[in-house]
């Protein structure tokens, strides 16, 4: 009985099913006990066994949605038959029975129960010899036999059904997924489709454009080559040959060999830009790559074959006639052909060192519900994000390897915030014990610049009115033991300020009002815009030299530069560092993002550097493929934290990568 229990029994009172209805979920109960569990204010009702909620109109549209389970209560009526039947004695043999299978007359021989010569009959199941004093006591013994063998039976069945009832449940929950996966494969293959066509159109359109253009250059050297071949011909096939004409075509020719080296320079540019699809192999990519190509010698044969007598490396044929130009005309191609070559070879070496930069491994990502503008790990155990109007999101942080765990979301600033903007925005945000340190700016002239100070769960403490005459990008809260303070860099006075860093708050306003010179800055042009510390280094980026200078913490002196001329990032500008603790730096290369809109998709260059110190030159080690790339924040293992925002709205992703 016990291990029936869970077919048998409703689980509600416990008793046999009585009038058994059966939920869309599958599982059964006592009508009268179903309908005692539904909540009319909510009209909805709650299974036991599966917890899941079952939501109806009213509570006729529940009591007809009820379907009579008739398995089950015809389980429940024979298992009460044979309860009935077993509390009377189980009849193995009737004594008509053995009377048929005893011989005639009965045998006097030795019992198999009490040993006695007796009279004995024959044992119908075990074809024993048996007196008629001992007969009933054997009989209760085969009988107890049966019902031992028959409770097995039951239990074997019992379990029986139990897997089953398991096994349809679990079929129709893997069911359930396959359908989901399949929805998110075909929705992941739509979207991988149209963003294939999109970049499609956009690449064919680059290179219809950088054709045209390579195709101009082309037929302009083309035509101004034709017209000086022109003219030395009939220079030379006259019969009085003028001073004054030869000094106009040595001239001539001069010009040109000036102006085809432009265009060579020209070519070379413009060779370099132009995409060209490589389909790769399947073992590698399905869909190819998209790389940068120099096509000289394609742009050769495109020359030769739009005028087979024209041809920029051939000799012009003034060299076997009287010219003065000659030798000079032919060390001019030579030096071009040369300068083409080391074009070619640094083009090549550039692009080689792009390309060969390996990736960064993504371990996770997280959902922020607004743009990531700044990301920091407090200790290793609080991981911090906010936007750029004050709504904040915290994570429970414990290593590179495992997902952090939401933990709070909060808005520092909200009687300031209408939906998601602010008429204040957060122009720095930094953590330590026990603040958040905010510098906020004003969105229009009512709102004053200031410093705000609150507890990591985003209760305000104090903010203070930071009176300065220059705009500043940027404020570190230094904990580390080198540092203990707040760093603030003065653009109009060229210094580096320290504060002392407060720990309760009646030690702000003194210590934002007294600050100490840490240095001064070499040169006076410079524009610094971003910071970035680790235990032992201070790093300042300069974005008008595109320099980032780093400075000992202790002895406060420039201990080396890092000039953004040591990568080939084309256009794009150096705009963000952060410090990794071995040193090494992280650089962020954005392509135009000065232009305001934070609509457009900005595509940056994420390297991570580090010196080389046989060569004291900084060579790339990794780098991150991402657009729209914004807060960062870097682990104890080197890990990079780093916000970005989704295409095409303003929510955005929280990602991890080593």
């Amino acid at each position: 009985m016990s291990i029936s229990r869970n077919i048998l029994l409703c689980t509600f009172c416990q008793s046999l099913f009585s009038d058994a209805r059966q939920l869309r979920c599958g599982h059964s109960f006592c009508y009268r006990c179903i309908v005692s569990q539904f909540d009319n204010t909510s009209n909805r009702i709650v299974c036991s066994r599966c917890k899941r909620i079952h939501h109806y109109e009213s509570f006729s549209h529940f009591e007809m949605s009820l379907i009579v389970d008739a398995f089950v209560m015809s389980l429940v009526t024979e298992h009460r038959r044979k309860t009935t039947i077993q509390s009377t004695p189980l009849l193995a043999f009737t004594l008509e029975q053995i009377l048929e299978r005893s011989p005639a007359p009965f045998l006097i021989a030795k019992c198999a129960e009490c040993s006695l010569r007796k009279e004995l009959v024959v044992c119908p199941e075990c074809e024993q010899v048996i007196c008629f004093e001992c007969i009933s006591q054997h009989q209760l013994i085969v009988n107890n036999n049966v019902k031992e063998s028959w409770l097995k039976c039951q239990d074997t069945w019992n379990l029986i059904c139990e897997k089953s009832m398991l096994f349809d449940e679990q079929q129709f929950d893997l069911k359930s997924y396959t359908y989901t996966l399949q929805s998110r494969i075909e929705k992941r293959s739509n979207f991988l489709l149209q963003t294939i066509t999109k970049w499609q159109k956009i690449y064919e359109n680059k290179i219809d454009q950088q054709s045209e253009i390579l195709n101009n250059i082309c037929q302009e050297i083309i035509a101004h080559y034709q017209s000086i071949d022109q003219h030395v011909q009939i220079f030379l096939n006259s019969k009085d040959p003028d001073p004054i004409k030869a000094e106009h075509v040595y001239q001539e020719i001069t010009e040109f060999k000036s102006k085809l080296r432009q265009k060579l320079k020209e070519l070379n540019e413009y060779s370099n830009k132009f995409p060209t699809y490589s389909l790769s192999n399947f073992d590698y990519s399905l869909l190819g790559t998209i790389s940068m190509e120099t096509t000289h010698a394609n742009l050769k044969l495109t020359i030769d074959d739009d005028n087979s007598e024209v041809n920029i490396e051939d000799k012009p044929e003034i060299d076997d006639d009287q010219s003065t130009d000659s030798d000079e005309s032919q060390q001019t191609i030579q030096e071009t052909s040369n300068t083409q070559e080391v074009i070619e070879s640094d083009t090549t070496s550039q692009s080689k060192t792009l390309e060969s930069i390996p990736n960064k491994k993504l371990l996770w990502s997280l959902h922020f519900k607004f743009v990531p503008q700044y990301i920091s790990l407090y200790r290793q155990s609080i991981l911090f994000a906010s936007d750029r109007w004050g709504f904040v999101s915290t994570w429970t942080y414990t290593n590179a390897r495992t997902k952090p765990t939401p933990k709070k979301s909060f808005v520092l600033f909200p009687q300031f915030r209408i939906g998601a903007w602010s008429r204040v925005y957060v122009e720095s945000f930094s953590v330590y014990k026990p603040y958040i340190c905010v510098f906020v700016k004003g969105s229009d002239e009512s709102l004053a610049n200031f410093i705000a100070f609150f507890t990591h769960t985003g209760q305000l403490q104090m903010k203070v009115e930071y009176d300065h005459r220059y705009t500043l990008r940027q404020l570190i809260c230094d904990e580390s033991s080198k540092g203990n303070c707040i760093w603030a860099v003065d653009r109009a006075m060229h210094c580096i300020y320290k504060h002392d860093l407060p720990r309760i708050n009646k030690e702000i306003k003194s210590s934002l009002s007294t600050h100490k010179i840490a240095t001064h800055l070499n040169d006076r042009s410079c524009d610094v815009i971003r910071m970035a510390v680790n235990q032992n280094i201070l790093a300042l980026l300069d974005s008008r030299t595109q320099i980032v200078t780093l400075y000992d913490k202790t002895t406060e002196k420039e201990i080396g530069i890092y000039s953004a001329e040591y990568l080939p990032t084309g256009e794009n500008k150096l705009w963000r560092v952060e410090i990794f603790p071995d040193n090494s730096l992280l650089l962020r290369f954005d392509d135009d993002e000065r232009t305001g809109d934070r609509s457009q998709v900005i595509h940056h260059i994420v390297v991570h550097v580090k010196k080389n110190e046989s060569s004291k030159k900084y060579e790339a080690k990794s780098q991150i493929q991402a657009t729209n790339v914004y807060g960062f924040a870097i682990g104890s293992e080197s890990e990079v934290i780093a916000g970005l925002r989704k295409p095409n709205c303003f929510e955005g992703l929280i990602n991890c990568y080593v």
